[in-house]
């Protein structure tokens, strides 16, 4: 939990606040809006019209079809849309804009316009404090956890992107698709992982859980079946957005199964699937 009083020199009560509150804040919510609010305030020092977020699709608007913990939304068109409005209102004599290039890209598309692939792996998803990481590459970059949502959507966009990244190149703290013995867990019995930790390894179960669900949906509902529960795939770009993402979410469960067989038999259990029906998934 960060303590923010530091920022505060003043008596709060003075400004109507209670005096019992403390200037704690345990979620990363509110991030975006900072770091749009100090976009906005350094294009407007440089005289800087375009503010641009590079986030992909999925994780622009969800990376599945929960709607609790799973569910970023933190550059959501939606709110963009609405930081525009309100730039528009503090500075009525200029276009000051964000957008995202990326909005209509999965992350393995993403990936995929990156031209060097030795540039990737100098890239950092994972939001978790860089100390906590447990390695550090030849240069001393901290690796991505491996366990949180994010490290899950980065994991499948590398491998399968066009650059073809094995998994010892991946660069992650934990790689639970290749070491984890998934016969030892069924999807019934994880445990809910702590709230103030969101990297670990019921994070990871959790989030590979819901992430498959939703990829079968997918694959398996019609459009109208979808559109019941989430209106935004009535889009058919945003549809085709998620059935790109659904294939590339079984494509990483076939990647890892050929060496970790335990892996593949978890899922065909947790989806009920039948003989070769993962095979057509992907």
């Amino acid at each position: 939990m960060r303590n923010f009083d530091h920022l505060f020199d003043g008596d709060l009560t003075a400004i109507g606040v209670d005096e019992e509150f403390y200037a704690y804040e345990d979620t990363q919510f509110t991030r975006s809006f900072m770091y749009f609010a100090f976009a906005a305030a350094v294009a407007v020092a440089l005289d800087v019209d375009d503010i641009y977020v590079p986030e992909n699709g999925v994780l622009s608007r969800f990376s599945s079809l929960e709607s609790g913990w799973t569910t970023t939304r933190t550059v959501h068109p939606l709110f963009v849309k609405s930081l525009n409005r309100i730039f528009d209102d503090l500075f009525p004599d200029r276009k000051l804009e964000i957008s995202n290039p990326f909005l209509d890209y999965t992350k393995k598309e993403v990936v995929d316009c990156i031209p060097n692939k030795a540039d990737i792996f100098f890239t950092r998803t994972c939001p978790h404090p860089r100390e906590l990481s447990q390695g550090k590459d030849a240069a001393g970059h901290p690796y991505n956890c491996g366990e949180c949502i994010p490290c899950l959507i980065r994991i499948i966009g590398l491998v399968n992107s066009e650059h073809k990244i094995q998994p010892d190149e991946l660069v992650l703290d934990k790689n639970h698709f290749l070491d984890f013995d998934f016969s030892k867990v069924s999807a019934e019995n994880i445990a809910q992982p702590n709230q103030s930790r969101q990297s670990s390894l019921s994070v990871f179960l959790l989030g590979l859980n819901a992430h498959l669900s939703f990829a079968y949906r997918i694959q398996t509902l019609t459009q109208r079946e979808l559109v019941s529960s989430t209106p935004e795939l009535l889009d058919p770009d945003i549809l085709r957005l998620y059935e790109r993402f659904s294939r590339e979410i079984f494509q990483t469960v076939e990647f890892f199964a050929a060496e970790n067989p335990t892996l593949e038999n978890y899922v065909t259990e947790f989806l009920s699937l039948e003989d070769e029906e993962l095979s057509n998934l992907c």
